[in-house]
């Protein structure tokens, strides 16, 4: 008898779930409609934790993963109904019950007009206590493809512009903006700093429901100059020079210019600038550009960056264009991951101590391992005993 009553109970709470649907403009009864979606009538404890315009009851930390450079950001906020298990935190990825899904994004830069949805995952953290937190991981290797880098002298400097939307249904009831700050000394990824920035809270996006997508491009490696094969996948010797295809992806940006090229080496603690041999820009949709292999390193891809163009030497861009901001959009292509560069001698791996700290600014060693080698660390120990002598 017991569980035909549960069965009841069970049947019954799904026909008051499925029945919270607008009908002619209006919510059942038992429902509530919120910003135009119709809801079970807890999605109210929920929402209400997003505070108001007066109240922003989120905050945010970064910090780097011990022994790596893989960036941790953290927003948290204090949970008042922690202790509920029906109504504790704020988004489904906390509570099945709630009406709130989350997403994150990044953008561009600060403007918060061209964004992306991330594909990094969420993870939804509680200590036991009322403080719950949402953070995710960028990991090093994708800090050139992810954050907008910079140089002050002695330290890259990474900027990152993300936001999370609390969304019911397909309709945005909050907006969480938030920046940060990676710094890396230039040659040495063992001197690191990092500091949260601002964070705010809108009920509507920056660009008013009309964000744009950033443009995609593809880079590929060329068989030859004339590039007129290419392949998604090479073996990379070191020394060697080799032809790429930085190609616009996105249907409309074909009549486009690739101009102001820049292209880096990244992987794990990597991310070194290559340096650009020859390059080809007055094509429209694509361009060539010709690098040296200078770097050793497995697990290592390719990112090149260039800005679109109505023509291939300035940075103009149409201001009746839907397509792109009247600012200046950047295009970024990736190349696939490859497993090693390569000693062309023995057609084997280069191995570096990819354990040693990296120097992402000067000249590698003569093997092409950017990191500091045994003897430099001994030279330098010897250096430090004889001050102390």
């Amino acid at each position: 008898m017991q569980i035909f009553s549960l069965l009841a109970l069970l049947c019954l709470l799904t026909t008051i779930k499925a029945a919270c649907e607008l009908v002619n403009g209006a919510c059942p009864s038992a429902c509530n409609l919120v910003q135009g979606e119709c809801v079970s009538q807890n999605c109210l404890d929920f929402t209400a934790k997003l505070g108001d315009s007066s109240t922003n009851p989120f905050k945010g930390t970064t910090a780097y993963i011990d022994g790596t450079v893989d960036l941790n950001i953290t927003i948290t906020y204090t949970d008042p109904k922690f202790t509920d298990t029906t109504l504790k935190g704020i988004t489904k990825g906390e509570n099945t019950e709630s009406c709130l899904s989350l997403k994150l994004y990044n953008y561009e830069d600060s403007t918060n007009l061209i964004r992306t949805e991330s594909s990094y995952t969420i993870n939804y953290i509680n200590d036991g206590s009322s403080t719950r937190a949402y953070q995710f991981t960028i990991p090093s290797k994708d800090f050139v493809k992810q954050l907008i880098l910079s140089d002050n002298g002695t330290s890259f400097v990474f900027h990152g512009y993300y936001s999370l939307d609390f969304i019911i249904g397909s309709s945005l009831q909050r907006v969480l903006y938030f920046d940060f700050l990676a710094g890396i000394d230039r040659t040495s990824t063992d001197n690191l700093d990092t500091s949260f920035g601002s964070l705010s809270q809108k009920v509507q996006l920056d660009c008013s429901g009309d964000c744009q997508a950033t443009v995609t491009s593809s880079l590929q490696f060329c068989a030859d100059e004339a590039c007129t094969q290419v392949t998604d996948k090479a073996d990379l010797y070191l020394n060697d020079e080799i032809w790429l295809k930085h190609s616009l992806t996105k249907s409309g940006t074909e009549v486009y210019y690739l101009t102001n090229p820049e292209i880096y080496f990244t992987g794990d603690k990597l991310f070194k600038k290559a340096t650009i041999q020859q390059s080809k820009l007055n094509q429209k949709g694509y361009a060539l550009y010709l690098i040296k292999v200078e770097i050793a390193w497995r697990n290592v891809a390719i990112v090149a960056k260039a800005t679109l163009s109505l023509t291939p030497t300035l940075r103009i861009l149409d201001e009746q264009s839907r397509l792109l901001q009247q600012t200046s959009q950047k295009a970024q292509g990736l190349t696939s991951q490859l497993d090693c560069v390569k000693d062309k001698d023995s057609d084997t791996c280069i191995e570096c101590d990819e354990s040693l700290p990296v120097d992402n600014y000067n000249e590698p060693q003569g093997d092409g391992c950017p990191t500091m080698g045994d003897s430099i660390l001994i030279f330098l120990s010897m250096i430090l005993v004889a001050l102390f002598i």
